[in-house]
């Protein structure tokens, strides 16, 4: 089908397999992301690795290259064809976890990583920007919870299927199994999805010729952008950290088998993860019909709430000693662990406006992964090789969930600076 800009009606039923073919190519961007959490351990033991290098692949070797693209990404989001950058970033992720596969060692496993974290940088910027254009502000926190649950099915998939994979046939051909979907994908998103128009849903807002930086200066100066991009980063030490050691705490100080960990983590943010995902973005939309309309200080309020509730859940399932106890906290977590990501990003969308969306995601995402995926990650295993012990990987997780309690405060003040702008203004 034609890839050139059409203006498509968003009382369309095409807008519901916008949001489907997007939440494929998202869920094959989690599972790939998420993957490596659960063969981390087996490669660790394969290649004789210390906490410290589990964490470095984990993370950094991620999160740095993600980062370096992030920008570049989120720029072009703003100015090219939305739908052909995303076929490209995820013929690029998928391929890159299949090859990971190949590696002999350490150096192999941290370019395989790296190619998936410079990939995925153009994934969220792109469908998300693509998403805004089919479905208004009223009805934007739904839609974009509706595309949170392929972080949930992602991580389901690469830890209940994978699960079993790894430990009949090894981490390879699970990596393999992983890059496989989003290949099999990325001619459909090509061939079917069509290209909106930018800002048909949104108030006209014109911005003139600038360059990079001055796109950037634009979108940091719009009330309460640069406190949500530092809430986001801490939160993400503490959730994404918790979610790639969550199976390696859960056979080293519990005894469980990687089948068991994958089942319990996949239960946990997949499915649960997914419930808490939906529901928080429909029920944001819903108090926001109800109290008079979209409102982002009140949004950003609510999704304050999610953060903080899963650090103390998080908390309580690491200090445990009971097996039954932890495994109710870890549910909890899975549960609220990504509930703040439909509200929260309305907000990011609603306040970057059309002509900034691209690259205010790319922003907070590129903080939140070289920030909160690169030293989330390798922070707890850092604390872990420090404590040397049977639980270290629970000390290092509950060291990293303070980040989410930092996150949460953050919120409160993006809350704040957006409602006091709001006022200035009335």
């Amino acid at each position: 089908m034609a890839s050139t800009a059409q203006n498509t009606a968003p009382e369309s039923n095409y807008r519901w397999y916008v949001l489907g073919m997007l939440t494929l190519a998202q869920t094959s961007l989690g599972m790939d992301r998420a993957i490596i959490g659960l063969v981390l351990k087996p490669i660790g033991d394969e290649f004789h690795l210390t906490g410290e290098q589990m964490g470095l692949l984990a993370g950094i070797a991620f999160g740095l290259p993600f980062a370096l693209a992030a920008i570049p990404f989120g720029y072009a989001v703003d100015r090219f064809n939305r739908k052909n950058l995303l076929t490209f970033a995820l013929v690029g992720w998928s391929g890159a976890t299949a090859l990971t596969a190949l590696a002999t060692g350490l150096w192999g496993l941290l370019a395989g990583r790296a190619a998936v974290g410079a990939a995925e940088a153009g994934g969220s910027p792109t469908g998300l920007s693509i998403l805004s254009d089919y479905f208004g502000a009223e009805r934007r926190a739904t839609a974009v919870g509706l595309w949170y649950l392929s972080s949930g099915f992602g991580f389901a998939l690469a830890f209940f299927v994978g699960g079993w994979i790894v430990m009949l046939y090894g981490w390879r051909t699970t990596l393999l199994f992983a890059g496989l979907p989003g290949l099999i994908l990325a001619p459909f998103l090509y061939f079917t999805l069509r290209e909106p128009k930018r800002g048909t849903l949104d108030k006209p807002e014109v911005l003139g010729k600038q360059d990079l930086w001055g796109r950037v200066r634009d979108l940091c100066a719009r009330p309460g952008i640069l406190m949500a991009i530092a809430a986001v980063t801490c939160i993400a030490v503490g959730i994404y950290g918790m979610s790639v050691w969550i199976a390696t705490f859960l056979v080293e100080s519990h005894d469980f088998t990687l089948a068991q960990a994958g089942l319990l983590a996949a239960v946990a943010y997949g499915v649960l993860g997914s419930i808490g995902g939906f529901s928080a973005g429909w029920g944001v939309d819903r108090l926001n019909d109800r109290m008079g309309g979209f409102d982002p200080a009140r949004t950003a309020l609510v999704s304050a709430v999610f953060p903080f509730v899963t650090a103390i859940a998080g908390i309580i399932a690491m200090a445990t000693d009971n097996a039954t106890i932890a495994v109710i906290f870890i549910l909890i977590t899975g549960l609220t662990g990504a509930s703040y990501n439909g509200p929260l990003n309305s907000v990011f969308l609603t306040q970057a406006g059309p002509n900034l969306r691209g690259l205010a995601v790319s922003i907070y995402q590129m903080s939140a992964n070289l920030i909160g995926v690169g030293f989330g990650a390798w922070l707890i295993g850092k604390v872990s090789d420090m404590a040397d012990g049977k639980d270290g990987v629970a000390l290092g997780i509950g060291t990293a969930l303070v980040f989410c309690l930092i996150g949460s405060i953050l919120l409160l003040f993006a809350s704040r600076q957006i409602k006091k702008s709001e006022l200035q203004r009335s």
